[in-house]
């Protein structure tokens, strides 16, 4: 793929993540403001159920319990290792590797990746933008000093 092409692609998948209402057209639920931005102190969680007691303090849980249901796939892709559909929750976006990803990694439905492996397909699976993300402080700072420019336009800056 051609690099202005998968920045722009990027850059597009975070704007509409900026999106209330792509958010809520791609089926989140949640009652909080877009993107939900945490503090740096969020990177040094290690244990997946801390993980989601935080989840559920910042008012998550209808949406992990949306992510938690799984259902069995129609046709022949049961055979062929494929027998779940799962849902896509949060992303949380840290501004390293740490083990906040590992733990995160490990909660139903929700991804976790440090800001160098953001991608469009985890920004927006399926190629249906607006997927919820949370994301750190020192991340948002990282992501504006390597594209050169603010990427995450929020409301209200």
């Amino acid at each position: 793929m051609n690099k202005k092409e998968k920045t722009l692609a990027l850059h597009s998948a975070l704007a509409a993540a900026a999106s209330r209402d792509l958010v809520k057209k791609r089926g989140h639920r949640f009652d909080k403001e877009v993107p939900i931005i945490i503090t740096d102190d969020f990177e040094s969680v290690s244990k997946a159920k801390d993980v989601k007691k935080i989840l559920l303090a910042l008012g998550l849980e209808k949406e992990l319990e949306r992510c938690a249901e799984r259902k069995i796939r129609a046709g022949k892709g049961k055979m062929r290792g494929r027998a779940y559909k799962k849902r896509k929750g949060p992303l949380i976006i840290a501004s390293k590797d740490c083990a906040l990803l590992k733990a995160a990694n490990n909660i139903p439905g929700v991804d976790a990746a440090p800001v160098g492996m953001l991608n469009a397909e985890l920004l927006a699976p399926g190629a249906h933008p607006g997927r919820l993300v949370i994301i750190t402080n020192a991340a948002i700072e990282k992501l504006d000093e390597t594209s050169g420019k603010k990427v995450l336009a929020i409301a209200g800056e």
